[in-house]
């Protein structure tokens, strides 16, 4: 009976002292933030920029969008670990809209 105990006291010390195992959290990826000037063609009041806006705002990573129908021009500032100039234009494209 001494034998079991003695065993299992040693057991539970080892276990007990062991270094523990500490999983390391993957670091997430800073953001890159990236701001564009993008020309879009088509738009010709303050509805079609507000659509604009909200087409690509509806994006992951878009920080910022201002759209302006009188130069037909949009500013975007983004991070370019969520996003990308493809996925913008194609929300854009989506309506109506092209950027060039």
């Amino acid at each position: 009976m001494k034998r079991i105990l003695f065993i299992a006291f040693i057991s539970i010390v080892f276990t007990a002292c062991s270094p523990k195992q500490h999983t390391v959290d993957k670091a997430k990826t800073p953001p890159v933030m990236v701001e564009m000037k993008l020309k879009v063609e088509g738009m010709t009041c303050t509805e079609c920029e507000q659509s604009v806006a909200k087409g690509v705002n509806e994006l992951a990573g878009i920080d910022s969008i201002s759209a302006n129908h009188l130069d037909s021009t949009a500013f975007v500032r983004f991070d370019s670990t969520k996003t990308n100039l493809k996925e913008i234009a194609a929300a854009i494209a989506k309506r109506g809209y092209e950027v060039k």
